[in-house]
């Protein structure tokens, strides 16, 4: 039954309607899901105001809309809205290049849905100064205490992603910086508005075949980017420029307990080539998000102990480390690959640095056995079952493919695609698109660790991890020497543990730097 389910979903079709993109699935269930992408999010944030896409996307839900006489508040909203549970609250995501309105209605009330609350939020939006004023403050909460103190695994996330794209639209948070959220004012997120929420940049989606909605919908769309301001300049795209040789950024902080190591260089490709499937199947096998299938898992974490979790990413992935599964709605026209070691012990972090680039070097050279590309297949079809699990994934999917352009769409046409890879084709991917000659390595740790793990990056002398004590291995005296009683399933650990421990990264003090958390994000460009 479910598989039948699925096809009826997969089944949806794509139409255009003059301007507006709508794709449809076929769903049974008596709620209905829309969903309205509008292809901006913050890398088209005007330069010095950064924040604009992020306050333009939660202003049109939480900023009054409709009639300026008796307008739609927050307040009025939750009172239409409930009624029909708590899904039928708009909610609203931006990330990179999108805003996507997410919204959850019983049939029966669809068109009473779409006359008090859809049409007025999409296409009369107000921007009250007052309620712009209080969601300012509370996202300026959220960088200064939250992001910068607080969530030390995302600040690293972030940070990294700031440090790939340095110089680019993409390198600033996508709830804006410090400076330029504070500059920000109503007459920016009009022009915003105007700018970007327009017919033809919009995708609509809907989780049931029905003309009539459709049609609606579509005409509200056309209604879409009405506003008395002028629009502001076409942002460029964000292309990094390549990272040459290695370096490393060192965010410290007072309150670190342990320390996080994050590294990446950009790709240049995304889900909709050709090469996009041999290299999943391949980063299936090397790091896997949250699955102790991954290689990095296990020679970290399972067979050493070191922290909770090491993976690897050839997209960006949204909402770690909370997600299980990477979330739709964030798709980029520019990836990067990344490696993300959570936490260690600070004595740890150099020695745990030499270990997953000696790791990434290694898989490159060696590439995948037939055996092993295998297992990876199997591993990544049964992944399919989680990624496409629930109506709300399905349609965000088939947004993304009308960002990307894929036909036939990411889940789709993922299992054939899947099952197509070849064993050669993963290992020339591998070796084609990955490398651990030019990275960019980004530690969050304690203010007052960070010269010390300097030091250790730095120096060719041999950095070591855990102790044979740490294993539990015995040891014993005998004239005056110490002799390790070695289990013969730990001789390979410790020999492996010696090539980390000698692997020297080549990086010159010149070359690594660090700054302090509290800088972080005050502007687009990272803190000298």
């Amino acid at each position: 039954m479910k598989n039948l389910i699925l096809c009826l979903f997969l089944s949806g079709a794509v139409s255009r309607s003059g301007a507006v993109s709508t794709v449809a699935l076929d769903s049974p269930s008596p709620l209905v899901k829309i969903k309205i992408m509008v292809k901006a999010g913050s890398a088209q944030d005007p330069k010095g105001l950064e924040g604009a896409a992020a306050l333009t996307g939660f202003l049109a839900i939480q900023g009054n809309s409709g009639d300026p006489a008796r307008p739609l508040t927050k307040e009025r909203l939750a009172e239409i809205t409930r009624p029909w549970g708590s899904g039928a609250y708009p909610t609203v995501s931006v990330s990179k290049e999108t805003t996507v309105f997410s919204f959850t209605i019983p049939r029966e009330a669809l068109s009473q849905y779409l006359d008090q609350v859809l049409a007025p939020l999409m296409t009369k939006p107000l921007f009250d100064a007052k309620e712009l004023d209080r969601v300012r403050q509370e996202f300026l909460q959220s960088l200064r205490s939250d992001l910068r103190f607080q969530q030390i695994e995302n600040l690293g996330l972030v940070a990294l992603d700031n440090y790939i794209y340095e110089g680019t639209p993409y390198a600033h948070p996508d709830m804006g910086t410090e400076a330029g959220l504070k500059t920000v004012d109503r007459y920016g997120l009009m022009r915003f508005y105007r700018t970007y929420y327009r017919p033809e940049n919009v995708v609509i989606g809907l989780s049931i075949q029905d003309s009539g909605l459709k049609a609606r919908l579509e005409k509200i769309a056309v209604g879409m980017g009405e506003a008395e301001a002028g629009p502001f300049p076409a942002e460029p795209a964000a292309v990094p420029a390549p990272v040459s040789g290695r370096q490393v950024l060192v965010v410290g902080l007072p309150n670190a307990i342990s320390t996080g190591i994050h590294a990446g260089f950009p790709l240049p490709l995304t889900r909709k080539d050709e090469d996009f499937w041999p290299l999943y199947v391949g980063n299936v096998w090397f790091g896997t998000h949250r699955d102790s299938f991954s290689h990095l898992y296990q020679v970290v974490r399972e067979e050493r102990g070191y922290n909770y979790g090491d993976y690897s990413y050839i997209e960006h992935f949204e909402g770690r480390p909370a997600n299980l599964f990477p979330p739709f709605n964030t798709p980029r026209r520019s990836q990067c690959f990344s490696v993300w070691v959570r936490p260690v012990g600070h004595a740890y972090a150099g020695h745990i640095l030499r270990a997953i680039t000696w790791e990434l070097e290694n898989f490159i050279r060696r590439g995948m056995s037939e055996e092993e590309c295998a297992l990876a297949k199997n591993k990544a079809k049964v992944l399919y079952l989680s990624l496409a699990e629930t109506a709300d994934r399905m349609l965000a999917s088939r947004l993304d493919d009308e960002f990307y352009g894929m036909s036939p769409g990411y889940l789709p046409g993922y299992l054939s695609r899947i099952e197509a890879v070849k064993c050669s084709e993963v290992n020339a991917a591998i070796k084609k698109y990955l490398q651990a000659r030019d990275l960019k390595y980004l530690i969050v740790t304690h203010s007052a660790q960070a010269p010390k793990i300097i030091e250790q990056i730095v120096s060719d002398a041999p950095v070591w991890g855990k102790t044979p004590a740490d294993y539990q291995i015995d040891v014993k005296e005998e004239d005056g020497r110490k002799l390790y009683l070695v289990p013969e399933p730990k001789l390979d650990i410790l020999r492996r543990d010696a090539l980390w421990a000698d692997y020297s990264l080549g990086i010159s003090r010149d070359r690594a730097r660090v700054v302090p958390a509290e800088k972080m994000f005050e502007i687009s460009d990272l803190p000298r």
